[in-house]
């Protein structure tokens, strides 16, 4: 019986962990200048002059933001800097008694991009939610919220809800972080790389 009951407790101490490790908030390890949350990186390719980044920057805008013609905030190939505007609608979900709770967002955010010779710099800043849902409630509004809004709303928020602003937040962080992941690759690619037509 004694057997039984330590197993029980250290199952129950093991869930409480995980649950605890899947609530942490990803925003933890994201910078914050003048106290909103961006991502950076600067990324060094010797091989690269500028002016082949500054194109391979172009051609991954033009790749991933649907009408790329209208997501150029800034560009001049001069500078070597490109800010364009992006957007991305995140969701995660929570089963509550007697359905699903929902939360969804709608995300703009700007990414900047600063080539020289044999290096690049991105960044990914003014992220803003414009459109918050709480589906199971079917209540949709509008709303500006930063991402330091968002994670100080995180206490006021109730029942499944307060899980979700987590969940969501990470969600959203980890999708902006793939995005830089697939323009670090994009990048990389030389002149040989591109097929001929």
């Amino acid at each position: 019986m004694k057997r039984l009951l330590v197993v029980a407790i250290i199952a129950l101490v093991s869930i409480s962990a995980k649950a605890q490790k899947n609530n942490s908030l990803a925003l933890d390890t994201t910078s914050s200048v003048n106290g909103n949350y961006q991502l950076h990186e600067i990324v060094n390719i010797d091989a690269l002059k500028k002016d082949q980044l500054y194109k391979n920057a172009k051609l991954y805008f033009m790749d991933v933001f649907a009408g790329a013609k209208d997501a150029f905030q800034y560009d001049d190939k001069q500078e070597g800097r490109i800010i364009g505007k992006g957007f991305l609608m995140v969701d995660d979900y929570k089963s509550v008694f007697p359905g699903v709770a929902v939360l969804k967002w709608d995300v703009y955010y700007n990414t900047e991009i600063i080539c020289k010779d044999g290096k690049y710099s991105v960044r990914v800043y003014d992220i803003v939610i414009t459109r918050e849902g709480h589906v199971a409630e079917n209540n949709y509004r509008n709303v500006h919220l930063t991402l330091k809004d968002a994670y100080d709303a995180i206490p006021k928020q109730r029942g499944p809800y307060k899980e979700l602003y987590t969940k969501v937040i990470n969600k959203m962080i980890g999708e902006l972080n793939a995005n830089i992941s697939t323009l670090n690759e994009s990048m990389a690619k030389k002149q040989s790389d591109y097929a001929a037509f």
